[in-house]
């Protein structure tokens, strides 16, 4: 099944429908959904796909022509970057002369970091061939395309067409790709792998949610363990210093400072390792949104923002020597269960949010010296609307209490106040709670 890839679809179909050829980047991080993106787009169409590997510039070039037959496997010289092109166009064949020819380059990073004269030699490629065709550049490495991939190619880059990142799925199409589990269980799934699809295909869709947790992510000889245990090794040099931040970082915002202190390591150093995780998307600078409580607020402030890394540097990486020698089943008993609901609250807090965004303007979070704002939107009217999610215990007067204090140091006075609770309210917070405010009970019990 195909969902959540509409706008997508549109922005690459508007560049083939679009006269003359193009040169497109799409991107965003392994496992999103890419591939399945553009195999949708290329069905029906004429299309060749190159996968690009880390290797020699030269390799590169002889590992290509020999995937088109341009060489055969005792050849070892290797055609210039013009001719492969040319003879990947030529090699699709196409009834309608005016359809245009679709060439991807997947992980294309691995061209221009091995060779300067790839992009130069493809724009006047595009340029100059009388064939229409449109360039689809794909990549895995979004901090690189954000931050590097422009001062690296230049002045070329004003020959892109547009850039296109592909971003996890949202709850609710996670959720028609997987009927098979109840809404609960969904809610888990998703607090654990996020809306990346790639995650989520790695189950074992014969079992329930929680025997995926104990049996296929616990389990140290499973693919999703593999990916969730070795994602620092794979994508970072000196993963000794990444885990170190990343374990202290677990459980809790963290302020630079506090990390200075946990981990001994100087503070300019940490701020680059720190750039280098939000790059890779795995973690975030949390910013609150603007209020006059600022004397309140806590500033900068990093948090882990990948749901995987997340939980395995709460709960598995502390304790992963046990691992070894108990069941996922035992393991979860024994480190998780008690604080699962806790750690479910931040993926409940994002569902909430994307329910509100059909509404309304989603501004952001507040972070409070002593407590959160979980959501702060605006409606219609510029009027200011908050939110608070409690997830794996009825919601009381006492927790709406300590909300309101909240509120009081943001110094907000919203119009509307959205109360998200997965197993309800208290009979008497629901005959107390002002007119003003809305009680959402997100699933059924």
């Amino acid at each position: 099944m195909f969902v959540g890839r509409e706008k997508e679809i549109k922005f690459l179909e508007h560049y083939y429908e679009d006269a003359g050829n193009r040169i497109l980047v799409v991107y965003g991080m392994s496992g999103v959904g890419k591939n399945t993106l553009l195999k949708e787009f290329s069905n029906q169409k004429q299309f060749s796909y190159y996968l690009s590997r880390a290797c020699s510039d030269e390799e590169q070039r002889i590992q290509w022509a020999k995937e088109i037959t341009l060489l055969s496997w005792e050849d070892a010289y290797a055609p210039s970057y013009k001719d492969l092109f040319s003879a990947t166009l030529k090699s699709l064949s196409s009834e309608e002369e005016s359809k245009k020819k679709i060439l991807i380059i997947d992980e294309f990073h691995n061209l221009i970091k091995a060779d300067s004269d790839f992009m130069p030699q493809l724009v006047n490629f595009v340029n100059e061939t009388t064939e229409p065709c449109m360039v689809i550049l794909c990549s895995s490495q979004s901090g690189w395309v954000e931050n590097s991939m422009i001062p690296k190619i230049g002045a070329l880059a004003t020959y892109l067409s547009g850039l296109l990142k592909v971003r996890e799925l949202k709850f609710s199409e996670i959720c028609q790709l997987y009927p098979m589990y109840s809404i609960e269980e969904q809610i888990l799934l998703f607090s654990l792998l996020g809306g990346n699809p790639g995650l989520w295909n790695m189950l074992s869709l014969k079992q329930s949610a929680k025997e995926n947790l104990t049996q296929v992510l616990l389990n140290p000889n499973s693919r999703l363990f593999a990916k969730m245990s070795g994602t620092v090794d794979e994508l970072l040099r000196e993963p000794a210093v990444y885990n170190t931040i990343l374990a202290n970082m677990a459980g809790a915002d963290c302020k630079l400072n506090e990390l200075y202190e946990r981990t001994g390591f100087s503070r300019a150093k940490i701020s680059v390792y720190l750039k280098n995780l939000m790059e890779l998307e795995l973690v975030e600078k949390v910013f609150s949104y603007e209020t006059d409580g600022y004397a309140n607020t806590r500033k900068g402030v990093y948090r882990i923002s990948n749901p995987l890394m997340r939980f395995y540097f709460r709960f598995v990486f502390p304790s992963l020597s046990r691992l070894r020698f108990i069941s996922g089943r035992k393991f979860y008993e024994e480190y998780i269960e008690d604080e699962i609901n806790e750690f479910i609250e931040e993926a409940y807090c994002r569902i909430c949010r994307e329910i509100m965004t059909g509404q309304l303007n989603i501004l952001g979070e507040w972070i409070g010296k002593s407590g959160r704002i979980d959501i702060v939107a605006q409606g219609s009217e510029q009027e200011l609307v908050v939110a608070k999610c409690s997830y794996g215990k009825s919601m009381q007067t006492e927790d709406y209490r300590k909300f309101k204090e909240q509120l009081q140091q943001a110094k907000i006075e919203p119009a509307v106040i959205y109360l998200f609770s997965e197993q309800g309210f208290s009979r008497v917070l629901e005959e107390e709670v002002e007119e003003n405010v809305k009680l959402i009970r997100l699933i059924s019990g």
